[in-house]
């Protein structure tokens, strides 16, 4: 390790440097922890004061010292964050990304907080005391030691009054114009630029002919500062779901329940009160676009019109979003983020300027009310669809019991001929085709012997 750390300490002292010149402080908290380690193991905490970073020698000192061999991250820890009162907080967020090209991203509306039990000290003396840190809500030692300040009741939504009220600083305006903007930003931010790196391969896999829906649960832990700025402290990547498992401290459930509707799990049900309505304002939006719309493009706004009207407890997207949305008028307004942009994204932009959505209303735990939307008299009716052609497999290969009941129904307007067949009409309809598929399979393979 003493090899690698030749150039990087020369950095590190510069960063710690500049911090302190911005914000002093007499000693500054790092977090180490193994690179690709998981719920907390391994975790250490270390005191950098000001000596530390008095010259090159004495930076490279302490770096030695404390980072063994192997492969660590050594992350800066925020030493003044926002309280909830006077407890350090970091929140689990929920993300679902719903389609990479074009990227389309939701956001479950609270976050789940984990607070300490624990009065928030930054002192030297409390550095290595995990209870104020990092074990969040705790362990019974946590809660037993003397130190405790038992939150009664404890929090677990960051959408309610009580919420407003008790975090530092404090607010509903703050709460809802500063720390939770910040945070959509961070998650938008993150996508769109891990994005380029894996486009290629949504592109290969949809030339290939792969229509299935693929999606992409994420859970950020996020800190936000005393000025309500948000930083993502790391990304959960595992689809790790803890429903009600912990229901004293994160009821998560109905949450939950409502990722698979938005995502079309039970086949978009709702999708006849406006399906007509939506096939003919695509129609309309493609005729005055000044640029080319794609049948896929005309797919997609389908499929997040129906994304949209099946939110459900608080989830709502996060992308694409009108410029009234701050982290979109700023990623609008930078060069470097547009050039991330695909055509795509540009249509799905266009649509939200187009303005139209189904009527709908969200009820007490905001979630989708839809109401039955007409087609327009000033537009011209929609056109009917012809019946989308099959086309033989290679082979007729057995589809498990298990995937049939997750194959969300078609955007509206591919749907067979015969009007809103209900889903398990069409689940029906897909097992007899399948069925079919395999007797014929089957003859095949004996005219073969």
């Amino acid at each position: 390790m003493g090899s690698k750390l030749q150039l990087p300490y020369r950095r590190f002292r510069e960063y710690n440097v500049q911090l302190n010149e911005e914000e002093p402080e007499e000693h500054r908290i790092w977090i180490l922890k193994p690179q690709g380690g998981f719920n907390q193991v391994g975790i250490h905490m270390y005191s950098l004061a000001t000596a530390d970073i008095a010259s090159d020698s004495a930076t490279a000192a302490w770096l030695m010292q404390r980072v063994p061999e192997g492969t660590w991250v050594l992350q800066e820890y925020l030493m003044n964050p926002m309280t909830y009162q006077g407890h350090k907080f970091d929140l689990r967020v929920w993300a679902l990304v719903t389609s990479l090209d074009p990227l389309r991203v939701y956001l479950l509306g609270t976050g789940i907080p984990k607070v300490s039990q624990w009065n928030y000290s930054k002192a030297v003396e409390d550095v290595k005391e995990p209870c104020i840190h990092v074990l969040m809500p705790g362990t019974n030692e946590c809660f037993q030691n003397k130190r405790a300040n038992v939150l009664t009741p404890y929090p677990t939504r960051t959408n309610t009054q009580e919420w407003f009220d008790k975090v530092i600083p404090s607010g509903r305006d703050f709460w809802t114009q500063r720390a939770w903007p910040s945070v959509e930003w961070r998650v938008v931010e993150l996508l769109v630029l891990a994005r380029d790196a894996i486009l290629h391969v949504d592109h290969q896999l949809k030339r290939n002919g792969l229509r299935y829906k693929r999606v992409f649960f994420l859970s950020p832990d996020i800190l936000i500062d005393q000025h309500g700025q948000a930083t993502m402290v790391e990304v959960n990547v595992n689809g790790y779901m803890i429903g009600n498992l912990h229901k004293s401290f994160f009821p998560l459930h109905e949450e939950q329940r409502a990722v698979f509707r938005l995502m079309g799990g039970n086949g978009f049900p709702k999708q006849h009160k406006y399906a007509a309505a939506l096939e003919q304002q695509t129609a309309a939006f493609c005729k005055r676009r000044k640029a080319k719309c794609t049948p896929a493009a005309e797919r997609e706004i389908w499929e997040m019109v129906h994304e949209d009207m099946h939110c459900a407890m608080a989830w709502y997207r996060i992308f694409p979003t009108g410029e009234d949305r701050p982290h979109t008028a700023r990623l609008k307004g930078s060069p470097s983020y547009q050039r991330s942009f695909t055509f795509l994204d540009g249509v799905m932009f266009d649509w939200l300027q187009h303005g139209w959505a189904p009527l709908h209303q969200l009820d007490q735990n905001r979630s989708v009310v839809v109401a039955q939307t007409p087609p327009s008299a000033d537009l011209p009716p929609p056109k009917a669809r012809a019946k989308p052609r099959q086309q033989k497999p290679a082979s007729a290969a057995k589809i498990p019991e298990a995937h049939l009941n997750t194959m969300h129904r078609m955007p509206a307007g591919l749907a067979p001929a015969g009007g809103d067949a209900s889903a398990d009409d069409e689940l029906a309809v897909l097992r007899a085709r399948i069925a079919e598929l395999e007797r014929k399979g089957q003859a095949e393979a004996g005219r073969g012997r």
